[in-house]
């Protein structure tokens, strides 16, 4: 029996997928494969590159948001994301999808057709930066279609736009069992303010009536209460992490009635 992980986009309310990876790492629950999307990507990526739970933890305290912000003349978007990708590059240490310890995938979005393009091949830095690339906010990137040739290159923004929490990509990976994380807009009533928060959450509203069908085929979805967080905002990491333990803690149960079948 194979278990998948699938972890959702939602910008900076995503570091609550820290939380739920320490609750399955402290009960030894076993995880076999692991997809992600915007956020989620960054978080599957440095996990099946061999960061724990609470190393990434210890990383995000030390991150300030505005050093990762490169900000550009807006031509294909505001941030132009090169500082964003070495920190990807570092933070899943410089490694391919071939050299993770668990199968792992992260899904983009093809700006041209709308295509959803499922990510395992290549540097998992490059897919990060693919993946989390909203659009309008970060510059749209070129990424090969094969990894070997540069020949032929497809333009990937954000994977949340066709497939926010990558269940059926876990599946694809060979998970026989999914346990999915969803950190974004779910219906529910929520004031905003801000340019960039406005931006992220109609994003989000998006997001949510085009993928909530492929979302609620987990096996056990877990979500975090992370509404009441600015989704641009690092600031906020230490409670999103602490509302990842709480929301995975309250489904083990769930969980442990799933492995034991």
């Amino acid at each position: 029996m194979k278990i998948g992980l699938a972890l959702g986009s939602g910008a900076m309310r995503g570091l609550a997928h820290i939380g739920v990876l320490q609750v399955l790492e402290r009960e030894h629950i076993p995880i076999d494969v692991i997809t992600g999307t915007s956020m989620g990507a960054v978080i599957a990526g440095a996990y099946a590159s061999g960061r724990g739970g609470l190393e990434l933890e210890e990383i995000v305290r030390s991150v300030q948001e505005m050093r990762y912000f490169d900000f550009t003349v807006p031509k294909d978007g505001m941030i132009s994301g090169k500082r964003a990708h070495k920190f990807m590059s570092q933070l899943t240490c410089h490694k391919t999808f071939a050299q993770t310890r668990i199968p792992c995938a992260m899904v983009a979005t093809d700006l041209s057709n709308g295509e959803e393009v499922v990510l395992t091949d290549g540097l998992l830095g490059d897919a990060i930066r693919a993946s989390i690339s909203i659009p309008g906010i970060f510059v749209p990137v070129k990424y090969p279609i094969n990894a070997d040739e540069d020949t032929q290159q497809r333009t990937l923004v954000d994977g949340g736009m066709v497939n926010r929490v990558p269940v059926n990509t876990a599946r694809m990976l060979g998970a026989d069992y999914v346990i999915a994380v969803d950190v974004g807009y779910r219906g529910e009533t929520i004031e905003t303010s801000g340019l960039l928060n406005i931006f992220v959450h109609a994003l989000d509203i998006m997001e949510w009536e085009v993928t909530r069908e492929k979302v609620n085929t987990a096996d056990v979805l877990i979500v975090p209460d992370v509404r009441e967080f600015n989704p641009a905002l690092v600031s906020h990491s230490a409670e999103s992490i602490a509302r990842g333990r709480e929301a995975a803690r309250a489904a083990l149960p769930e969980i442990m009635k799933l492995i034991n079948a």
